[in-house]
């Protein structure tokens, strides 16, 4: 899905420090997908498993997609072009970034010459690939395992200690198609239920 060209929302600072909020809940559905019991569903969607390259005793899953690759690590997750330029988002500093590296990330080496943030236009461009998958996991996930699943997989999150849920499953997929279409009209994602 393409972004289309558009002025830069004076709230996209903003929605963006929501999406990291989506992606803190998200990278935690993501690891109940891998030890479920039907089966790691990041490898049943086609995801390469190995160990990675940076923090040790972590696996790396890498999917082609949209001209780069879909990249999740435990530590961040991204979308990086063939020319190693991408999205990603970093766990540990919360905050999505453009990727600036020449090659994919290696979790736990983020030089902060090759993470920026003040290019808001560009890092909605480069995050439409990575949303754009997001939404056709989750798609996929609704139809192998119920639309059940991701709604447990949610109240599982908020029984963490210390855990700040985000939107609840499906309306979380509703967000991120606002986000990439219209961000300009998209409410905070705290506010985004009661609009519905």
């Amino acid at each position: 899905m393409a972004t289309r060209n558009m002025a830069i929302p004076s709230r996209l600072p903003d929605l963006f420090r929501d999406l990291a909020g989506g992606f803190k809940q998200q990278m935690f559905f993501w690891g109940l997908d891998v030890v479920n019991p039907g089966g790691n569903l990041l490898v049943r969607q086609g995801f390469c498993r190995e160990p990675s390259a940076g923090l040790k005793g972590t696996s790396h899953y890498k999917l082609p997609w949209q001209g780069g690759s879909i990249e999740l690590h435990g530590a961040c997750a991204g979308w990086f072009s063939r020319q190693g330029q991408g999205f990603i988002y970093v766990r540990p500093l919360g905050r999505c970034h453009v990727w600036n590296g020449g090659q994919s990330a290696i979790p736990g080496e983020w030089p902060s010459p090759f993470l920026k943030t003040d290019d808001l236009q560009r890092m909605h461009a480069l995050a439409a690939p990575f949303i754009a998958w997001w939404l056709h996991s989750e798609d996929w996930i609704a139809r192998e395992k119920g639309p059940a699943y991701r709604p447990a997989c949610h109240r599982q999150f908020k029984r963490l200690p210390g855990a700040r849920p985000w939107l609840r499953p499906p309306l979380d997929r509703d967000w991120l198609r606002d986000f990439l279409a219209a961000p300009e009209s998209l409410s905070r994602a705290k506010r985004f239920a009661s609009h519905r």
